[in-house]
């Protein structure tokens, strides 16, 4: 889980060269998208709403700090008359050749870091943000987005349904009428945007809910099994290890060895 990182009028325009299956993103204090990114995709982070990020795998991106003024001066030279605003949602990213080609550039000059190499850099971020006000200012970039996925707000639903019936369950019919969709468009539309399927992504948020009980009661497993909504101790099991690469009782042996260490 990152830091707050605070308010500022600018963007954080993150690319991942390392797919993240596991990533959910909160703006203005609540939960906004999960998604799963794969390697060479862009997505970016409005710092005006106070991002926050869970990642749930090894991290491997470049991070552009991208202030709204300097997009808005970019773009008045380039007579766009954008406000200095990016046309990418919360949860949409694309897959853009070129900013990865100016990202791996860089990325080969930090390896090799020189004084020499300064204007270079300065050059390549300067290109970068007119490439940004170019083709994503305003309206410009809605072909750029990844086609078959849900839209943000699809996800959003869909997701905020599944968490308001994380005990007892939802069904898809019910979860793609409220998207206005067929029940196999929201199936896919929904492993396309987060990489994996609707009952999948709700079994891992009982996962969650089951780690969190483990961490704070001494309640068996076949109950905390119960109170995370999974029909017995030994689909709970599965399910866990699957996620997690552990059973639960080892994984609950791990943190209580690591919190005796702690308190030694």
């Amino acid at each position: 889980m990152t830091s707050p990182m605070g308010s500022d009028d600018a963007y954080l325009i993150c690319l991942n060269f390392k797919q993240q299956t596991a990533h959910e993103l909160w703006c203005d204090g609540r939960s906004v998208c999960s998604m799963a990114y794969e390697a060479g995709t862009t997505y970016l982070l409005d710092l005006r709403r106070d991002p926050f990020v869970y990642i749930g795998d090894p991290l491997h991106s470049l991070y552009f700090y991208m202030p709204r003024s300097a997009i808005s001066e970019v773009s008045g030279e380039l007579d766009n008359l954008s406000a200095g605003d990016i046309a990418l949602q919360p949860g949409e990213y694309v897959r853009d050749s070129t900013i990865l080609c100016i990202g791996q550039t860089l990325l080969t000059i930090f390896r090799n870091p020189s004084t020499s190499h300064q204007p270079l850099v300065d050059h390549l971020l300067q290109g970068l943000c007119a490439y940004f006000a170019s083709n994503f200012a305003g309206s410009s970039s809605a072909t750029a987005i990844v086609k078959g996925t849900l839209a943000p707000w699809q996800q959003r639903l869909v997701t905020q349904m599944m968490r308001d019936r994380l005990f007892e369950g939802i069904s898809i019919t019910e979860l793609a009428d409220a998207c206005s969709l067929s029940a196999g468009a929201l199936v896919r539309g929904f492993k396309r945007s987060t990489g994996v399927s609707p009952h999948q992504w709700l079994l891992y948020r009982r996962i969650d809910l089951a780690i969190e009980l483990m961490s704070s009661t001494d309640t068996s497993l076949a109950q905390i099994a119960f109170n995370a909504g999974f029909s017995d101790q030994s689909h709970f099991s599965r399910v866990f290890t699957q996620k997690l690469g552990v059973t639960p009782g080892a994984w609950r042996k791990s943190q209580g060895s690591a919190w005796r260490a702690e308190s030694a």
